[in-house]
């Protein structure tokens, strides 16, 4: 098939970002991983999207976000902020799902053991109250990374394991139940999410494009429920208390037209999606100086908030907050979707234009909404 230098230009446009995106989105891992000392990419300087807390929130139940080297649980619509400590204090959380019982939470958390060169990620198992886990889902070598974890009904656990070495990374989707060994549910397949009665599982493809897919968990036929080329990539796919919804979150192409839709008001994204050292200092829980980092946040390409039925059907973009790195959570009814990205914590209506702004203090990876 013959194509324009136009229709050239926009596809290869379009691959360069995605490959810039999907990059970006893993700049944070890489970093981790590898250890770097220092990074001295140039921060490209935008207007990011904040928000001021609102007088009252209309919506209960609590809040769990990873923070430092643990959690914290903010009640609703009160806001009542209370540490939850993963002991020993030492490292990076990057999100947070609790069992369907309510007695363990599942924290996967980045550290390097002083005998380990680079570091890398466990999952943790923990009271609600936190302390010191009961177990650990453990890597199996020094730079592997295990995360994204979700809760099947019968206590076991499916989660990623990432294998990064230079540029180059494997990936695949294991299920175990802790204590026990795992065994591999598909590979080259990352962001695994389950069904609360345990028998779909969601997960996203990147060869040729990342694709949101859904199939049986025990195995079977893979259908494809998004494939939309303005979504450079997706992540932190989770379905809805009752089944009938995915959320999930894309980084949207602004040159895609018309779907991409960004609003210049909320923010455009730069041509080349970098973090800078100012705005990965917070998640690492270091001072701004051991860096050298300037107090100024970079505005990469937008995410948001979008939701597909398990079908692929009813595709829609629920927020236009165009933020850094946003994951989702459903409230336990369903009707709500909360929200955290670096700029802010949010509740939005998955119908209408509802929306709270819970903080303007922002954090990376996933959260929990608890009744």
């Amino acid at each position: 098939m013959c194509q324009s230098a136009d229709g050239q230009w926009r596809t290869g446009h379009r691959s360069g970002v995605r490959r810039r995106v999907r990059r970006g989105a893993r700049v944070l891992l890489v970093a981790l991983v590898l250890a770097a000392g220092t990074l001295v990419a140039p921060a490209q300087t935008g207007e990011a999207h904040t928000c001021t807390p609102d007088a009252t929130v209309g919506v209960s139940g609590r809040l769990l976000l990873p923070r430092g080297s643990g959690l914290v649980s903010v009640s609703l619509p009160s806001r009542e902020t209370r540490v939850v400590p993963v002991l020993p204090a030492q490292g990076v959380a990057t999100g947070v799902t609790q069992s369907p019982d309510g007695s363990l939470l599942a924290v996967p958390r980045f550290w390097r053991p002083p005998d380990h060169r680079i570091g890398g990620q466990d999952i943790l198992l923990v009271s609600p109250d936190g302390g010191a886990p009961s177990q650990i889902l453990a890597r199996g070598q020094p730079g592997e990374v295990l995360g994204a974890p979700a809760w099947l009904p019968d206590g076991s656990l499916v989660y990623e394991r990432r294998v990064l070495s230079g540029v180059e990374e494997a990936v695949r989707i294991e299920r175990a139940r802790p204590g026990e060994p795992g065994h591999v549910l598909a590979e080259q397949a990352a962001w695994p999410a389950v069904s609360s009665d345990g028998a779909l599982l969601v997960m996203v493809r990147s060869a040729g494009g990342e694709r949101l897919i859904v199939r049986p968990v025990d195995g079977g036929a893979e259908r494809v429920i998004v494939d939309a080329p303005q979504l450079l990539t997706v992540a932190f796919p989770r379905f809805s208390p009752d089944g009938s919804w995915i959320a999930f979150t894309a980084a949207a192409d602004p040159a895609a037209s018309p779907a991409a839709q960004v609003p210049p008001s909320i923010g455009r994204a730069s041509d080349t999606f970098r973090l800078s050292p100012g705005s990965l200092v917070p998640l690492l829980g270091w001072p701004a100086a051991t860096l050298g980092a300037q107090a100024v946040r970079a505005h990469g390409v937008p995410w948001d908030v979008w939701v597909v039925r398990p079908d692929g059907t009813g595709l829609r973009r629920v927020t236009t907050f165009a933020d850094d790195d946003s994951s989702a959570a459903w409230s336990p009814d369903g009707r709500w979707l909360a929200t955290l990205s670096a700029e802010a914590v949010h509740v939005v209506a998955l119908e209408g234009a509802e929306n709270y702004c819970i903080s303007n203090e922002g954090g990376y990876g996933a959260l929990e909404w608890l009744p």
